[in-house]
């Protein structure tokens, strides 16, 4: 399964703009990056699994992307979480985020919400229709 891009819209809702101070947050540029390390990502995932079929290993890679289009965080709708800060039993903000653990963001920030892991599946089930399984 390869990684969809992580923030649609440029990442305009993880940015903030008062007048007269410069952007906090996530410019158009470094959302354009992170996108773009997300379809790098991908792409070697597909290499491996290809380098794996040559092999004659049975093995399929399914990329979320197109599933994904317009709905990761900033999306509409948002299928992939923004900056969380509600903890779960789960989360320990000291190990997870070390530099800035006082803020008490939780490990779901930028993870799939229930339907972002529809959207996986809707992929994975695609990608295995086609191969007749």
């Amino acid at each position: 399964m390869g990684y969809p891009p992580l923030i649609s819209n440029t990442g305009s809702c993880l940015r903030l703009s008062i007048l007269g101070l410069p952007i906090i947050g996530l410019t158009p540029d470094s959302t354009e990056w992170l996108n773009n390390t997300a379809g790098t990502l991908a792409t070697a995932m597909q290499g491996a699994a290809d380098d794996a079929k040559r092999q004659g290993i049975p093995v399929w890679f399914s990329n979320p992307k197109n599933d994904f289009e317009g709905q990761a965080v900033c999306g509409d709708p948002e299928q992939v979480h923004g900056i969380v800060k509600t903890l779960t039993a789960s989360d320990d903000p000291i190990k997870d985020w070390p530099l800035i653990n006082k803020y008490g963001l939780s490990a779901q920030s930028f993870h799939p919400k229930i339907g972002g892991a529809f959207l996986y599946a809707n992929s994975l089930e695609r990608t295995l229709a086609g191969m007749g399984l």
